[in-house]
């Protein structure tokens, strides 16, 4: 901002300025608190009890040695032989 002779610290030290960012921060508040927090809340359990519990445990799977769970008991696909 120092470009456009702006300074951020005179901006902010501003009264006027700074209920103003009283004002919109207690607005966001009262928005996440009212209306986005369960959604939010709601969409973050579906990703982390669908998604990645289940990405990580086919990792941690995979790292051992045996097939994502996604395969396990799924036939072996036959090996091909270019030589014949």
């Amino acid at each position: 901002m120092g470009f456009f002779g702006i300074s951020l610290k005179a901006v902010f030290m501003k009264e006027t300025v700074q209920e103003n960012v009283v004002f919109v921060w207690q607005a966001v508040h009262y928005v996440w608190d009212n209306y986005l927090a369960r959604p939010a809340a709601y969409l973050w359990n579906i990703f982390y009890n669908l998604l990645w519990r289940s990405f990580v445990e086919n990792a941690e799977r995979i790292r051992q040695g045996k097939p994502p769970l996604l395969l396990e008991g799924q036939p072996e696909m036959p090996k091909s032989s270019e030589s014949e």
